[in-house]
């Protein structure tokens, strides 16, 4: 605090004012108010000045604090928010892919159509040989076909001795114990029963198969020789074909036996395509890893197929068709299918259906064939007569 001397203050405020004759010197050497009231407040608001300034000092630093964590959990934000987006973005990728390259539980089965066509020429080459008798077990079936053509009354004969094996419960019952039906046969009417091509011989009752065991074969073939094979006259001997006559009937013979070869054609492709062909066993198995295939299999397979491990070409194209169509547990395999899966299994399955409409379409050409032969037939019924006259009439001119 400054102080200044109050004796000269004095003495120049009494110059000042008049009627002042003498000042008196005073000292003043301290000032209470100031030393016990104003010091001691002063210090109270410089304590208070210093919480302030501390509390907005700490108010700062938490502000600074809040906000850096505001910050970090944007930044956290932000980063979660790209992380999901682009496992989402993977997720949905490898979905894609799943559905467009995964190989689903039923692929081996699709294998099995790599064997169609080796399958149907094996069942061709089978046709062949027995239309010769190869391939026949029976030796009374096999010695029909495999021999020339008797005479009428001799093919039937030898009809009889094979319709032996083939006995029916109703024949036994009027002529039983004979030569000719010396007991009831496990496959009767097995060489008179058109069911011995269509669905195999068998017991009466039996459901129908598609894969033949041997017996059912001969069966087969014996009523093929009876139906499509008949004999309308015998074979001459070496010494009658040197005759006019002996030449003129082998030509009308072999004309006869064209016919006929024609008519039993349907019938030998059957059979044929009804034996067990080893070509379908790898097929088969592949197929078998499909548990829908599989699941199939066991409800509809023949027993010639379970017990030896493949089929014959005509329950293979029926497996092949039936696995799909008819096969509930391959309806459950379509509706988990996707995508470019499903799109595959739609190709296969028409492709499928394209195979058998060629193979309808060879089926109409044979029969085109035989529908002509019968034309041919009925022409030379209806004209040879008529035509016999005239030339009998031009003979008879020529003649005179």
């Amino acid at each position: 605090m400054l102080r200044r001397p109050l004796t000269a203050l004095a003495l120049t405020i009494a110059a000042g004012l008049p009627g002042v004759a003498s000042a008196a010197t005073v000292h003043v050497g301290s000032s209470m108010p100031v030393t016990k009231q104003i010091l001691p407040e002063m210090a109270t608001i410089q304590a208070t000045l210093g919480e302030i300034l501390t509390m907005q000092q700490a108010t700062g630093t938490a502000i600074t604090q809040s906000a850096d964590k505001l910050g970090t959990l944007i930044s956290q934000d932000g980063q979660a928010t790209r992380k999901q987006m682009i496992f989402s973005n993977e997720t949905q990728r490898l979905e894609e892919a799943r559905r467009s390259f995964s190989v689903p539980d039923s692929i081996c089965s699709d294998s099995a159509s790599g064997v169609a066509a080796q399958s149907k020429r094996a069942a061709g080459s089978t046709a062949s040989r027995l239309s010769s008798g190869s391939g026949v077990s029976s030796a009374a079936v096999k010695k029909r076909i495999a021999t020339v053509s008797e005479e009428q009354a001799r093919d039937a004969f030898d009809g009889a001795n094979v319709h032996a094996a083939y006995c029916s419960s109703a024949e036994y019952a009027r002529f039983g114990g004979t030569g000719i039906c010396p007991a009831v046969s496990p496959l009767p009417g097995g060489d008179s029963q058109v069911r011995s091509v269509y669905a195999g011989a068998g017991p009466e009752g039996q459901a129908p198969v598609l894969s033949w065991s041997q017996e059912q074969t001969d069966a087969a073939m014996a009523y093929m020789k009876n139906t499509a094979r008949p004999s309308a006259g015998r074979t001459p001997g070496k010494g009658e074909v040197s005759t006019v006559t002996g030449r003129t009937y082998v030509g009308l013979l072999n004309e006869y036996n064209g016919i006929i070869d024609a008519a039993s054609e349907p019938q030998l492709a059957l059979i044929a395509d009804s034996k067990p062909s080893e070509t379908t066993r790898d097929a088969l198995r592949e197929a078998l890893q499909s548990p829908s295939s599989a699941e199939y299999f066991d409800q509809v397979a023949s027993p010639e197929a379970k017990a030896k491990g493949y089929m014959s070409q005509r329950e293979f194209e029926s497996f092949e068709a039936g696995r799909r169509y008819a096969n509930t547990a391959w309806v459950s395999d379509l509706q988990q299918m996707e995508g470019d899966n499903l799109t595959r299994e739609l190709i296969r399955t028409t492709a499928q259906m394209n195979w058998q409409l060629n193979d309808i379409k060879e089926q109409l050409r044979k029969g085109n064939v035989i529908e002509g032969q019968l034309l041919a037939a009925f022409a030379r019924q209806s004209y040879a007569p008529r035509l016999k006259q005239l030339e009998s009439a031009m003979n008879q001119g020529a003649a005179k």
